[in-house]
């Protein structure tokens, strides 16, 4: 992939463009990029490019709030048109109230769901009774919850809370986020069962704690 592309849809993400960040995708799949392919070399080396401007100061809070919403409407465009096998196992994720980062979780996400794990992707915002409903909906016994502000990384606790009140203690709740990775003490602050770092990593803790519960059901 170019670094042009890749470039432009950055731009396009800045720019609060939706229109012309599509136009990139579909002239890069005209191109003769294969739908499977699109997701890790144009959209997640863009995000890169975005996660980077705002850690360096080249954008600010605000606008990098405002270009992670258009990451997020552009996401759909460039997943592979056909997941691997379905693991049967649902997750769900979101980013906490008042937190509306959203790269982080958008990658993650997408990459679980490619690994053909059924993810319900929240978005941004969530209230912690938000994170039970679609727990309760769903069956999911895993929940990540995101935030990349030390404020709204305190206030995950609450969610653990909710879920406690909820009857759903068996849950497993995994953390994701700048303030997690910088100081992993935090998590256990939260009541969190475990840090994910980044996509390989979660791939990597979902399908271990899957596993594991797989075998206490079994008794094995």
């Amino acid at each position: 992939m170019a670094a042009e592309e890749v470039a432009q849809l950055y731009q396009a993400f800045v720019d609060q463009d939706p229109a012309a960040a599509i136009q990139v995708v579909e002239r890069v799949r005209a191109s003769g990029v294969p739908q499977d392919a699109l997701f890790d070399r144009l959209y997640a080396p863009a995000m890169g490019l975005l996660g980077g401007a705002w850690a360096e100061g080249a954008v600010d809070e605000v606008a990098f709030a405002q270009a992670s919403v258009i990451a997020d409407q552009v996401g759909s465009f460039v997943m592979p048109a056909l997941a691997r096998g379905d693991t049967g196992v649902a997750v769900v994720a979101g980013t906490m109230q008042g937190d509306l980062h959203s790269i982080g979780r958008t990658i993650i996400a997408a990459t679980l769901k490619e690994a053909g794990f059924r993810v319900s992707d929240l978005g941004a915002d969530v209230r912690p009774r938000g994170f039970c409903e679609c727990v309760e909906e769903t069956g999911a016994r895993i929940v990540i919850v995101f935030a990349e502000m030390m404020e709204t990384a305190r206030e995950v606790q609450r969610v653990r809370e909710a879920l406690a009140s909820s009857g759903l203690d068996d849950v497993v709740m995994l953390v994701s986020g700048g303030p997690f990775t910088a100081d992993p003490s935090l998590a256990r602050a939260v009541s969190a069962n475990g840090v994910v770092p980044g996509a390989e990593s979660a791939l990597r803790l979902v399908a271990r704690v899957a596993r594991d519960r797989a075998v206490a059901v079994d008794g094995k």
